[in-house]
């Protein structure tokens, strides 16, 4: 809250499960968006911190990834098919605030990629 001024943030990906779900909730702005994606700390919440969710008029979404027969017919079709990502510009880990100011630009076309390989 102190990073936004006491306003929160916009989105969050909520990965921790019980352990950080009401910390997320916490962090989000009113109106805000929380994406539950996964729960390294297990599935089971024993309370549910509704009166923040309600208070906030916070969006939850749970996200599934698939599963591993799922990532390989994709890859399968993307290998099949030959698509490949539009790569708008290429930036050096080095110049990674350079990328961030491209991206908020919004002239970007495709991926805005950062390539690590040098540093």
């Amino acid at each position: 809250m102190a990073l936004t001024d006491g306003l929160g943030v916009d989105h969050i990906v909520e990965v921790g499960g019980p352990h950080t779900l009401r910390q997320s909730f916490i962090a989000a702005r009113t109106g805000g968006h929380v994406a539950i994606i996964g729960a390294v700390g297990g599935f089971e919440i024993d309370t549910m911190p509704f009166a923040i969710v309600q208070a906030k008029r916070l969006r939850l979404q749970a996200v599934t990834v698939g599963s591993r027969q799922d990532q390989l017919d994709m890859v399968r079709g993307i290998e099949t098919h030959g698509i490949r990502p539009v790569i708008d510009s290429r930036f050096p880990l080095e110049k990674l605030a350079d990328a961030f100011r491209h991206l908020k630009t919004g002239q970007h076309f495709g991926k805005i990629c950062i390539d690590i390989t040098e540093a």
